[in-house]
């Protein structure tokens, strides 16, 4: 028995060397299996040229391009100037302020339904305390999901209500633009 085995429990302590033995095996029943395997053909073995396997991967990338572009194609972003109130549709926008505290964050953005979840269109700028990021944009009367893009990695709103998650399992942040 190994150092182990000298910490089970009895009943276990016993049922280990049984466990060790190497159950016997009729001959017959050896005899057949290794004829079944021996009598099956072998599989046929597929393997592409490097060439063709990169062709393959293009062909791929094309179709899934395209196929991306057909699934998007005539959607507009997802809260439209159509499809907000009224007071959205003369054109009108407010002015909305986003702020957060990232004081150690070297680049911050906000990511929303208003900007496509684009990182590069909405960077924020550090405010003087140096602590807290912000910007302000302007938007149609509406409801808008949103996040922070803090060094790379999204981040809720604190101060604001919570969304329902992305298609991705991440929690977004809501804002309600209202008129006057």
């Amino acid at each position: 028995m190994r150092d182990d085995d000298d910490r089970l429990p009895p009943p276990l302590a016993d049922a280990v060397p049984l466990l060790r033995e190497l159950p016997e095996v009729r001959a017959e029943w050896r005899a057949e299996v290794l004829g079944e395997v021996a009598g099956r053909k072998s599989a046929r073995r597929v393997s592409l040229s490097v060439p063709w396997a990169i062709a393959a991967g293009l062909v791929c990338a094309v179709a899934g391009g395209g196929a991306a572009l057909l699934a998007t194609r005539d959607r507009g972003p997802a809260m439209s100037v159509a499809s907000a109130p009224a007071v959205a549709a003369s054109g009108t926008t407010l002015p909305v302020r986003f702020s957060v505290v990232a004081p150690k964050a070297a680049q911050v953005s906000i990511v929303g339904d208003f900007n496509q979840w684009n990182p590069a269109t909405l960077p924020m700028r550090r405010s003087a305390d140096g602590r807290t990021w912000e910007i302000e944009v302007r938007l149609p009367v509406g409801r808008y999901s949103y996040a922070y893009l803090i060094d790379g990695s999204l981040a809720v709103d604190p101060t604001a209500p919570r969304g329902s998650g992305d298609d991705f399992g991440s929690p977004n942040s809501v804002v309600m633009v209202r008129g006057s």
